[in-house]
Protein backbone atom coordinates (compact mmCIF):
# COMPACT_ATOMS: atom_id res chain seq x y z
CA UNK A 1 0.00 0.00 0.00
CA UNK A 2 2.95 2.28 0.87
CA UNK A 3 4.51 1.59 -2.92
CA UNK A 4 0.65 3.04 -4.52
CA UNK A 5 1.11 5.76 -2.33
CA UNK A 6 4.06 6.89 -3.27
CA UNK A 7 3.27 6.49 -6.82
CA UNK A 8 0.18 8.47 -7.14
CA UNK A 9 2.23 10.95 -5.22
CA UNK A 10 4.45 10.91 -8.36
CA UNK A 11 1.86 10.92 -10.80
CA UNK A 12 0.07 14.52 -9.04
CA UNK A 13 3.70 15.86 -8.74
CA UNK A 14 4.11 15.22 -12.48
CA UNK A 15 0.64 16.87 -13.19
CA UNK A 16 1.24 19.65 -11.17
CA UNK A 17 4.41 20.36 -13.32
CA UNK A 18 2.47 20.14 -16.19
CA UNK A 19 -0.25 22.09 -15.40
CA UNK A 20 2.30 24.72 -14.14
CA UNK A 21 4.31 24.74 -17.44
CA UNK A 22 1.35 25.09 -19.40
CA UNK A 23 0.14 27.83 -17.56
CA UNK A 24 3.35 29.46 -18.07
CA UNK A 25 3.55 29.05 -21.68
CA UNK A 26 -0.13 30.28 -21.93
CA UNK A 27 0.63 33.65 -20.25
CA UNK A 28 3.50 34.05 -21.94
CA UNK A 29 2.47 33.68 -25.38
CA UNK A 30 -1.24 35.71 -24.34
CA UNK A 31 0.90 38.59 -23.79
CA UNK A 32 2.82 38.33 -26.69
CA UNK A 33 -0.14 38.43 -28.85
CA UNK A 34 -1.19 41.91 -27.33
CA UNK A 35 -0.89 45.17 -29.89
CA UNK A 36 0.91 47.18 -27.26
CA UNK A 37 2.69 50.26 -28.71
CA UNK A 38 6.01 49.23 -30.43
CA UNK A 39 8.75 51.44 -30.24
CA UNK A 40 8.40 52.42 -34.12
CA UNK A 41 4.70 52.90 -33.30
CA UNK A 42 5.44 54.99 -30.21
CA UNK A 43 5.01 58.83 -30.01
CA UNK A 44 7.98 60.86 -28.87
CA UNK A 45 6.98 63.98 -26.59
CA UNK A 46 9.88 66.52 -25.84
CA UNK A 47 9.74 69.98 -24.90
CA UNK A 48 10.90 73.42 -27.03
CA UNK A 49 14.15 74.45 -24.70
CA UNK A 50 14.85 77.64 -26.85
CA UNK A 51 13.59 79.54 -29.74
CA UNK A 52 17.32 80.32 -31.48
CA UNK A 53 18.29 83.24 -33.12
CA UNK A 54 16.89 82.00 -36.43
CA UNK A 55 13.72 81.13 -35.04
CA UNK A 56 14.09 77.81 -35.02
CA UNK A 57 12.61 75.42 -32.23
CA UNK A 58 15.04 73.87 -30.23
CA UNK A 59 13.88 70.67 -28.27
CA UNK A 60 14.76 68.52 -25.37
CA UNK A 61 15.03 65.62 -28.17
CA UNK A 62 18.23 63.53 -29.01
CA UNK A 63 18.92 60.80 -31.28
CA UNK A 64 18.62 57.78 -29.56
CA UNK A 65 14.56 57.54 -29.01
CA UNK A 66 14.72 58.26 -32.80
CA UNK A 67 17.22 55.38 -33.74
CA UNK A 68 15.06 53.34 -31.18
CA UNK A 69 11.94 53.48 -33.21
CA UNK A 70 13.30 52.87 -36.10
CA UNK A 71 13.18 56.74 -37.67
CA UNK A 72 16.06 57.54 -40.23
CA UNK A 73 16.46 60.51 -42.00
CA UNK A 74 14.02 61.19 -45.08
CA UNK A 75 10.61 59.98 -42.80
CA UNK A 76 7.79 62.36 -42.54
CA UNK A 77 6.84 63.00 -38.83
CA UNK A 78 3.88 64.80 -37.54
CA UNK A 79 4.60 67.63 -35.36
CA UNK A 80 2.44 68.28 -32.44
CA UNK A 81 2.61 71.83 -30.29
CA UNK A 82 0.89 72.81 -27.45
CA UNK A 83 -1.28 74.78 -29.30
CA UNK A 84 -3.09 72.39 -30.51
CA UNK A 85 -1.54 72.82 -34.58
CA UNK A 86 -0.07 69.79 -35.88
CA UNK A 87 2.65 69.96 -38.84
CA UNK A 88 3.96 67.57 -40.96
CA UNK A 89 7.95 67.78 -41.23
CA UNK A 90 10.91 66.06 -43.29
CA UNK A 91 13.43 64.51 -40.91
CA UNK A 92 16.42 65.19 -42.68
CA UNK A 93 20.20 66.21 -42.43
CA UNK A 94 20.33 69.92 -43.82
CA UNK A 95 18.03 72.74 -44.53
CA UNK A 96 18.72 73.04 -48.07
CA UNK A 97 16.84 68.52 -48.22
CA UNK A 98 13.47 70.26 -48.45
CA UNK A 99 12.07 73.44 -50.72
CA UNK A 100 12.25 76.60 -49.63
CA UNK A 101 9.46 77.04 -47.26
CA UNK A 102 9.03 73.43 -46.03
CA UNK A 103 8.85 71.91 -42.16
CA UNK A 104 11.90 70.09 -41.36
CA UNK A 105 13.30 68.78 -38.43
CA UNK A 106 16.89 68.03 -37.94
CA UNK A 107 19.66 67.73 -35.57
CA UNK A 108 22.19 70.41 -34.45
CA UNK A 109 25.72 69.51 -35.21
CA UNK A 110 26.73 71.23 -32.14
CA UNK A 111 24.38 71.14 -29.35
CA UNK A 112 22.47 66.99 -30.66
CA UNK A 113 19.45 68.59 -29.89
CA UNK A 114 15.96 68.12 -32.31
CA UNK A 115 15.08 71.33 -33.89
CA UNK A 116 11.54 72.29 -35.97
CA UNK A 117 12.24 74.48 -38.48
CA UNK A 118 11.15 75.78 -41.84
CA UNK A 119 14.22 76.47 -44.58
CA UNK A 120 14.67 80.30 -44.91
CA UNK A 121 11.59 80.81 -42.37
CA UNK A 122 11.08 81.71 -38.98
CA UNK A 123 8.71 78.81 -37.59
CA UNK A 124 8.61 80.52 -34.14
CA UNK A 125 6.40 83.44 -35.24
CA UNK A 126 4.97 81.49 -37.93
CA UNK A 127 2.87 79.46 -35.72
CA UNK A 128 4.03 80.97 -32.12
CA UNK A 129 5.85 78.84 -30.81
CA UNK A 130 6.96 79.09 -27.30
CA UNK A 131 9.73 78.02 -25.44
CA UNK A 132 8.99 75.62 -22.64
CA UNK A 133 6.09 74.01 -24.59
CA UNK A 134 5.58 70.51 -25.45
CA UNK A 135 5.49 69.10 -28.96
CA UNK A 136 4.59 65.27 -29.74
CA UNK A 137 6.09 63.54 -32.62
CA UNK A 138 4.93 60.61 -34.18
CA UNK A 139 6.20 58.80 -37.73
CA UNK A 140 3.18 59.45 -40.55
CA UNK A 141 3.07 56.18 -42.27
CA UNK A 142 3.55 55.76 -46.04
CA UNK A 143 0.66 54.69 -47.93
CA UNK A 144 2.79 52.06 -50.61
CA UNK A 145 0.94 51.34 -53.44
CA UNK A 146 0.10 47.44 -53.83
Amino acid sequence: MKFRYQSCSYYWKSALIVVLVATGLFIGCSQKMGTPETPQTASLTGTIVEIDDHGNAVTNLEIAPFTERGWKLGDTLEATFATGQQIQIQFVENYGDVPVGDYLGRFSTSTKQFKIAINMGNISETLKLKSESKVVLQKVESLSAD
